[in-house]
């Protein structure tokens, strides 16, 4: 994708612009900000046809620690430095 502004259209700057994507296909969006685009600020959105079937869902991973084991572990080494921290005042 060239970093070239279109002839026609005008920019979209309210921050509530709306892209009606009306056909299949690739459309590209460029920040039209002197040297933006050339470092690769840009975006390509791929537009399917309608009726083409979703995506299958992401299946949950099978592998790696709990999300709660993560929290108890923090919790323990926390629980440790405040142990080890109490010590020292007290001893």
């Amino acid at each position: 994708m060239q970093c070239s502004k279109p002839l026609v259209g005008a920019p979209l700057t309210t921050g509530s612009d709306e892209i009606p994507l009306k056909t299949t296909g690739k459309k590209w969006y460029i920040c039209g900000v002197t040297g933006h685009c050339t470092s690769g600020q840009k975006l390509v959105i791929t537009v399917l046809d309608g009726s083409a079937a979703p995506a299958p869902t992401p299946t949950s991973p099978t592998t790696g620690a709990a999300p709660g084991s993560i929290v108890s572990a923090g919790f323990a080494a926390a629980t440790v430095v405040a142990v080890g921290v109490l010590g020292m005042v007290m001893f």
